[in-house]
């Protein structure tokens, strides 16, 4: 699906009664919740945040900044030295 598309089904879905319904529903889950502990996990493609809150509920996302695609552009030094390290292996 091309990315236009993407962006429209999301335009389309957060602005109709059901998503409004359902965002509300995160949003209201999430207020007034304490972040208790950070954790992240390999998702393949990038690093999944999960976020601890005090009730003892989990809430994982992913941020473009832990992306693999961005790390390698902040970090292709380490990610050299990485390579070169497995070859050496």
């Amino acid at each position: 699906m091309p990315k236009d598309d993407c962006f429209d089904g999301v335009k389309k879905f957060m602005a109709c009664e059901d998503g409004q319904q359902f965002l509300n529903g995160s949003r209201d889950h999430l207020k007034g919740q304490t972040i208790v502990g950070v954790d992240f996990a390999n998702s393949g493609e990038s690093i999944t945040t999960i976020l601890r809150l005090n009730n003892g509920q989990c809430y994982a996302f992913n941020d473009e900044e832990l992306s693999l695609e961005t790390l390698r552009e902040q970090f292709s030094g380490l990610f050299r030295e990485l390579e070169r390290q497995d070859k050496e292996d």
